[in-house]
């Protein structure tokens, strides 16, 4: 009873007053996030949106005052395409492609249908065709408030966030508004302005002064999680380029030593073999030098490739030098690490690379396991690394064991 008694002691144009001092305030607000956020996030339109519906409520506030061209026909018009724009920044923001023409048109049929409601209305309150233009105004309200609705259902991630239930919920109180101040309005006196008609305007006013706030909040924080989303994904891009060899899109030097740290534990831990291969191509200065370097990059890629192809899930192949190459094998002993070295020396010398002529690719290969004693992958490389160059030395186009263990 205190609320309904403080209400119908309000004065409507107080309320549209205070409603226009706020949209100018959430403009405010929004222009500063002008100068931070891109113009395709959608926040340019949403502070048209709320500019909008401010000078809107103003002029709502001076009806029976100012002329109805501008408190009947502008008035209602902006609220229509401030709607509008609200709907147009949402799909903005989710990369969402925007309504069809003629489906766009039909708020404007709806601010065409005021204007002529009010033409034809020649009495100075422009109480005539009031029904008409609530109608005709609820209908546009709905079909924006409805399309941004749709967009936050299919566009939005699930499960969505704080900032998308802000949206949507804000969305939804213009329209309940409505739909009471159309109900409140059927059952008026004739002759009753609906703007200044307290049952009728007090629900509409209200839904949109809580609309605003929450729509605005939503809205940036809805930009917040794009914006931290792409910075995870920004990052997680740094974090594979850091990882990555460019040139052959596999591990590089660091994430070898990354994941070796892991499994060398492991292996101590549940006391499993872990070998590593230690791979490098025979004379591919020669290759560089008679084919050129963009040849020679594609016989590393390749040989890359089938490395990846022939490795288990599991294992790890890396690049750590400029021919050079290293493969982890977890759970593989050193008599496994030779079968699997002996198998990728097969494979690498059958593969055939363009603008090569007919030249084949070999490499040499030397392989090690870990020792009981050894916590790191540097002497474990270092046995790998002199078993290669035994393998070089002998000919090159060979593999050789470490001959800690044998």
């Amino acid at each position: 009873m205190g609320f309904a008694r403080v209400m119908s002691q309000v004065h409507p144009q107080t309320l549209l007053i205070a409603l226009a001092i706020e949209y100018i305030s959430l403009t405010l607000v929004t222009l500063p996030a002008l100068r931070i956020w891109p113009k395709d996030s959608g926040m340019a339109r949403w502070s048209v949106g709320n500019a909008c519906l401010a000078v809107a409520m103003a002029l709502l506030s001076e009806r029976g005052v100012a002329p109805g061209l501008l408190t009947v026909v502008l008035a209602n018009g902006l609220l229509i395409f401030g709607a509008d724009s609200v709907h147009v920044s949402v799909r903005h923001l989710y990369n969402a492609p925007l309504r069809p023409l003629w489906q766009r048109l039909l708020p404007l049929a709806c601010w065409a249908t005021l204007s002529l409601l009010w033409a034809l209305d020649p009495s100075p309150g422009q109480l005539q065709w009031a029904g008409g233009r609530v109608a005709a105004f609820a209908l546009a309200l709905l079909w924006s408030a409805g399309g941004t609705c749709y967009a936050l259902l299919r566009r939005a991630p699930r499960p969505w966030s704080l900032g998308t239930w802000y949206v949507f919920v804000a969305m939804l109180m213009p329209v309940a508004g409505q739909a009471s101040r159309s109900f409140n309005f059927a059952h008026a006196a004739p002759g009753t302005d609906p703007v200044l008609a307290l049952n009728s305007a007090v629900p509409l006013y209200s839904a949109f002064a809580a609309c605003g706030v929450f729509m605005t909040y939503g809205f940036f924080l809805l930009l917040n999680d794009q914006l931290q989303a792409q910075l995870q994904a920004a990052n997680a891009r740094l974090r594979e380029d850091a990882a990555t060899d460019p040139l052959t899109q596999i591990a590089n030097r660091r994430q070898l030593e990354t994941i070796a740290a892991t499994e060398i534990s492991r292996a101590h831990r549940y006391r499993w073999p872990l070998t590593v291969l230690l791979l490098d191509l025979d004379h591919f200065k020669r290759v560089n030098d008679l084919f050129g370097h963009a040849v020679g990059d594609e016989v590393l890629r390749a040989v890359a490739e089938v490395c990846r192809k022939e490795v288990r899930g599991h294992d790890l192949v890396a690049r750590i030098g400029g021919e050079e190459f290293a493969v982890l094998l977890p759970h593989c002993d050193l008599r496994g690490g030779e079968t699997m070295a002996r198998r990728l020396a097969e494979q690498i010398r059958d593969m055939r690379v363009d603008l090569l002529d007919g030249a084949v690719v070999t490499v040499s290969i030397g392989i090690a396991s870990l020792l009981e004693t050894e916590r790191t992958l540097g002497p474990l490389l270092q046995r790998a690394d002199r078993a290669l160059y035994r393998a070089k030395t002998a000919g090159r186009d060979r593999v050789s064991l470490d001959e800690s263990l044998t």
